[in-house]
């Protein structure tokens, strides 16, 4: 019996079509070959004054210049008018010359490039 083209072509489809499914299903669960337990990751809590350090940065940095943590109290920005006082680093513009935010004063380093 004479098997025709078509048939043959088909057959030869499917066949890679299976082929083709069992590579793709290989690569997919290529993730169980990670190991469950990376050795340089812990599981130990941060300490809070770790966590404190993170949450108060020294300096911030706008477009509208840097920014430096100022060792005094947040009352320093009594020094400034309304207009150069912000309480949020994304509201500076060029007049500013203290943030507060994160609990501290940030003063404008006019030197700062």
């Amino acid at each position: 019996m004479k098997v025709k083209p078509k048939t043959w072509g088909l057959t030869l489809l499917a066949v890679g079509a299976i082929a083709l499914t069992g590579v793709i299903t290989n690569n997919v669960h290529a993730n169980s070959d990670i190991p469950s337990k990376l050795e340089s990751v812990t599981n130990e809590t941060v300490p809070a004054d770790i966590l404190e350090g993170f949450n108060h940065p020294d300096k911030i940095s706008t477009k509208d210049g840097l920014f430096e943590k100022d060792t005094k109290s947040i009352q320093a920005a009594g020094d400034f008018s309304k207009d150069e006082v912000v309480y949020d680093a994304s509201k500076t513009t060029d007049k500013t010359k203290a943030i507060i935010q994160y609990d501290a004063t940030y003063i404008k380093q006019e030197n700062a490039e």
